[in-house]
């Protein structure tokens, strides 16, 4: 039996902003490695924060003076209309799209779309989907309302415009409130695929992790050598068809994005180099992980 995948969790805490959790789903000296990369990736320097402070400050003193001529006009008349109470999160949290944008195209580009990178938002608190929760993509022209499933993975668009129109992510919930999970998941056809497709996958993850890591950081860390095509029930098997027909034990023990443990059939680099014409053919329900 291989060694399991593991999730580490790298926290950082940002001034003035939310937390965000970098979570790699990769044996735990890789992960920790890349966990810490990947949320370096995302500090605001001083000078921002000063700014965000200051921009903030004057918003706020612009609000009290806009509210207190309200309340003058509102005395002031006679038959007004009944009002309606709106309530709004008053510092919603905001991270730069500046960032994500620029992670997701460094690993596309890297992988040549061999890897997919998730961004999963999620309670701060309770560690879980956040009922009700907007995201926003806001620029100086538009405002893009981003889709997020019910396990809190949000659909991140590359807009070169909004990007260098410095766009933000706003949402409607408070500053500090949220945790961001950034993952690195095998990109596979949906069906039935090759071992050619399973060594372009890690060749690829190790390419992203080149553009991702500093190279004094990759002499501390070993490389992604395998993937596991994974399921939640046990007792499973991947049919593989070559020179002949096997069905492979899904026996070796991972961790999923979202922290489950998963069965795997472990797929090695340098097994699959050797029959990359081989057709791998899982059952309904399968997912795949680094290990």
């Amino acid at each position: 039996m291989g060694r399991a995948g593991t999730s580490l969790v790298s926290r950082i805490k940002f001034k003035d902003r939310f937390s965000m959790r970098a979570v790699v789903t990769t044996p735990t000296p890789y992960a920790a490695m890349l966990a810490l990369m990947l949320a370096s990736l995302v500090m605001i320097s001083p000078s921002q924060a000063q700014g965000n402070a200051h921009t903030n400050a004057v918003a706020a003193s612009s609000a009290n003076s806009a509210n207190s001529a309200s309340s003058a006009s509102a005395a002031e008349a006679t038959d007004e209309l009944p009002s309606v109470e709106v309530k709004a999160v008053r510092d919603p949290a905001i991270l730069p799209y500046k960032t994500a944008y620029e992670l997701i195209s460094k690993v596309r580009a890297a992988s040549k779309d061999k890897v997919e990178i998730l961004i999963r938002v999620i309670s701060n608190k309770t560690h879980a989907p956040i009922p009700n929760l907007d995201i926003y993509l806001d620029s100086k022209e538009t405002r893009k309302k981003l889709d997020i499933s019910p396990t809190g993975y949000i659909t991140v668009p590359l807009d070169p415009v909004a990007y260098a129109e410095g766009a933000e992510f706003v949402t409607n919930q408070k500053k500090g409130s949220m945790e961001a999970h950034v993952l690195l998941v095998p990109k596979l056809p949906k069906d039935v695929f090759k071992y050619a497709d399973i060594s372009e996958s890690i060749d690829a993850a190790q390419l992203a992790i080149k553009e991702l890591v500093p190279w004094y950081l990759r002499l501390f860390m070993p490389s992604v050598n395998s993937i596991g095509i994974c399921y939640a029930g046990q007792n499973q098997t991947v049919l593989v068809k070559g020179s002949e027909e096997q069905q492979l034990s899904a026996n070796s023990d991972g961790t999923d994005p979202l922290k489950n443990k998963v069965h795997c059939a472990k797929f090695v680099a340098k097994d699959v180099a050797n029959a990359k014409d081989n057709l791998i053919m899982p059952a309904a329900g399968w997912q795949a992980i680094f290990m």
